[in-house]
């Protein structure tokens, strides 16, 4: 009986020698399970080079073609693109050999902003404040004479005492050729023809404009109330937008403005008109 028992223990205790074994094995693979995935989590040393980024020194490249941006102002420049300012910017781009130089036409304030937001280097004729040398806060400007331009105050026969020297007193009602506050004062603006009816008819007292254009037009419009007052005489210039790339093309068209001066262009083309701009008071 005790033989039997003994060799019972001696069973249970096999069985239980061989339990063990079986666990610590286990126990074995899982932890070499577990270094074989740290190690593929961990980054491998290599003996290859660190390949540093390469980066191409890139010069900026100056476009030298210039994009003019005219205003509609009959007769000096028309919607189909003809007038003497238009062959001012033709006869300059025959000179200019570094590049090419482009035109097109728009509405006045639109002509300004293109260079306000880049879509054009330049416009011109821009009506230049006396107080102005070379730039303002917004433009850089040619300084090679370019033109002038005579504005002139319209007034209706029937109104007394209105000058150019009291157009900003309240009592009178004066307007403006629009895109010229600046230099023509803070006052209501309207399109040239629009402005002499009324003048003529006596909706308004007065109104201030570029000669060139508005005596042709009360010709053709036959107005007959309107009298007139030389107003102010303005240089002219072309404006570019004020950084670097603006200045350096306002040099290079300041050199084209003087080379169609001395090749005999710029008198052929404005010679007449130039003779025109001169102020001939009305007749008593």
């Amino acid at each position: 009986m005790k033989m039997k028992s003994y060799i019972k223990m001696l069973s249970l205790l096999q069985v239980l020698f061989l339990i063990f074994l079986l666990l610590s094995g286990c126990a074995r693979e899982v932890d070499s399970s577990s270094r074989k995935n740290n190690e593929a989590d961990l980054p491998k040393e290599t003996n290859a080079p660190v390949q540093e980024s390469e980066t191409s020194e890139t010069s900026t490249v100056n476009d030298k073609n210039i994009v003019v941006s005219l205003p509609v102002i009959p007769p000096l420049i028309t919607e189909e693109k003809t007038g003497a300012i238009v062959e001012l910017v033709k006869a300059m781009a025959d000179e200019y050999d570094d590049g090419e130089i482009t035109l097109d036409v728009f509405p006045m304030a639109r002509s300004i902003e293109n260079v306000i937001s880049g879509s054009a280097d330049c416009h011109c004729p821009y009506v230049k404040n006396h107080n102005i040398t070379d730039s303002d806060n917004m433009f850089y400007y040619t300084t090679e004479p370019f033109g002038s331009v005579i504005f002139v105050l319209y007034t209706n026969k029937n109104v007394e005492g209105l000058t150019p020297e009291n157009v900003l007193d309240e009592k009178f009602n004066v307007e403006i050729q629009p895109g010229h506050k600046e230099y023509l004062g803070d006052l209501p603006e309207a399109p040239p023809e629009a402005g002499l009816q009324k003048v003529d008819s006596g909706r308004i007292d007065g109104y201030i404009a570029t000669m060139s254009l508005c005596d042709q037009l009360i010709k053709a419009l036959q107005l007959k109330n309107i009298k007139r007052q030389k107003f102010d005489t303005f240089d002219t210039a072309i404006i570019f937008k004020k950084n670097d790339e603006g200045r350096q093309k306002r040099d290079i068209m300041n050199t084209l403005i003087k080379k169609i001066k001395d090749s005999g262009a710029y008198d052929e083309i404005m010679g007449e008109l130039n003779s025109k701009e001169v102020f001939i008071p009305d007749e008593e």
